[in-house]
């Protein structure tokens, strides 16, 4: 643990008057409601607030200390350190962090499954191995240095969430963070509107294998665009997937019953997940643990432990049907993932779709959810479409010219107008996949679904 009086000469802050021991510093929280007993609050401004304004509350709720950017009020017993600029000084506090720990940083990213790769590299490390990972999605210019904080100067590693909305992103969050070993999973269509093309976001992707050192490791996905700009890194790149030109290859690869198995060499993995698209990120925890100096059958039973975040592919049995929760966010890429496993889906009854807009898409927007629409039918056999949000329409277009009934089609303005439709639609027996952007907050979806009566299914 820090003192405060490192605290204070790191972040270049003035202690606020009054007496306080050169206390130890704890975890930092930038949200007032999550404040431990103990803590230190962060007041970071965001873009409807002002952290100032929530420093009383933090007190009450327990933070022993706070890190402001004006005079504040502090009560007996606690401290509060002023600074000019506080996300400034977060970013010097997470370099301090950084340069007291000798452990290796490991950065991930990707269009899409970098949050569930972040946890199964975690999850491997930390069965042999002490030390931290993001936590949830903290992975912008606010997340990634608010999780640098919990590094401590003993941990053997830090697993580091990176995202990008635009060119520079990563590479700022990785001048950082010091990565030595880079997670990339694959490019996708995520962030078209800050991007443009799949190339830019290959280019944005590509900054964390610049950044490597040479005497670094990279761990990337089997995936085109990656390959292209592979040339850019230094270190040694290991590629994980499921075809020949792999370093790391899952062989015997199949999906069943909640249950992702395949077989790397001669050992055999059983991963708690569903869907064969979790492969790429099971395969980098294999190949990140391995040069760890994890073995083999250390990992798989590190994986076959694993416990996805919920509203990530979280499969829910409600009312005699199975639901999808796969509400956290989406993008086009993650979508045709999340098609092609319900399409895999060993289910009695209906496929359904109850989609939302996806977002940060740009002036492609109409043309990717229309294209949406085509993979609901050609991917997944869907026999009912329920399309949520401002692009509603394009999705039932698309649907409609690939072949769906009409009658089989439900537009909505939002997702408030789409929940009795859904809730009077779904039968036992039926598979319901749920997913939209984080805008969207489709998990009410599948609250609704739990407040309607069971009904009997179709004879």
């Amino acid at each position: 643990m820090s003192t405060l009086t490192q605290l204070r000469d790191a972040i270049g802050g003035r202690l606020l008057p009054g007496e306080v021991p050169d206390a130890t510093v704890g975890a930092v929280i930038s949200d007032s409601r999550e404040i431990e007993q103990g803590s230190v609050f962060w007041a970071l401004n965001g873009p409807n607030h002002e952290g100032a304004d929530f420093v009383d509350e933090a007190f009450q709720r327990g933070a022993a200390g706070a890190v402001v950017a004006q005079n504040t009020v502090v009560p007996a017993g606690c401290w509060a350190v002023r600074v000019d600029d506080t996300h400034r000084a977060l970013n010097d506090w997470a370099r301090y962090r950084r340069g007291c720990c000798d452990g290796t940083v490991v950065a991930v990213t990707g269009s899409v499954g970098k949050t569930t790769t972040r946890q199964m590299i975690h999850a491997v490390l930390q069965s042999r191995l002490r030390g931290t990972a993001s936590p949830r999605n903290f992975n912008n210019h606010y997340g990634v240095p608010l999780s640098m904080t919990a590094i401590e100067p003993d941990h053997d590693y830090a697993v580091l969430e990176l995202g990008a909305s635009r060119l520079g992103e990563i590479a700022s969050l990785a001048e950082l963070s010091r990565p030595s070993i880079g997670v990339i999973t694959r490019i996708g269509d995520a962030h078209l509107g800050g991007f443009g093309d799949r190339k830019r976001i290959a280019r944005a992707k590509s900054e964390l294998l610049a950044a490597l050192p040479k005497n670094g490791r990279a761990v990337l996905g089997d995936d085109p665009w990656l390959r292209s700009v592979a040339g850019q890194c230094a270190a040694k790149i290991t590629w994980v997937g499921i075809d020949e030109g792999c370093d790391i290859r899952a062989a015997d690869l199949r999906s069943s019953d909640g249950r992702l198995l395949f077989r790397v060499d001669d050992c055999q993995f059983v991963v708690p997940v569903w869907g064969r698209h979790h492969v790429v990120a099971a395969l980098a925890a294999v190949a990140v643990g391995q040069m760890m100096g994890i073995d083999l059958d250390d990992i798989a039973r590190a994986l076959h432990k694993f416990a996805p975040m919920p509203m990530r592919c979280q499969m829910q049995f409600i009312r005699g049907a199975s639901i999808i929760n796969d509400t956290y966010n989406s993008n086009p890429t993650a979508m045709e993932a999340a098609l092609e496993l319900l399409r895999d889906f060993d289910a009695d009854g209906r496929r359904i779709v109850v989609s939302g807009d996806m977002g940060e898409l740009g002036g492609k927007s109409a043309i990717l959810h229309r294209r949406l629409g085509r993979q609901v039918v050609e991917i997944a056999g869907a026999d009912l479409l329920v399309a949520c949000g401002k692009f509603a329409k394009h999705v039932i277009d698309g649907a409609r010219v690939a072949g769906m009934p009409r009658v089989r089609t439900i537009c909505c303005r939002n997702v408030d107008d789409s929940l009795p439709y859904v809730g009077q639609a779904v039968l036992p027996g039926d598979v319901v996949l749920v997913k939209g952007s984080r805008m969207m907050a489709m998990e009410r979806v599948v609250e609704a679904l739990r407040q309607y009566p069971r009904r009997r299914a179709a004879s």
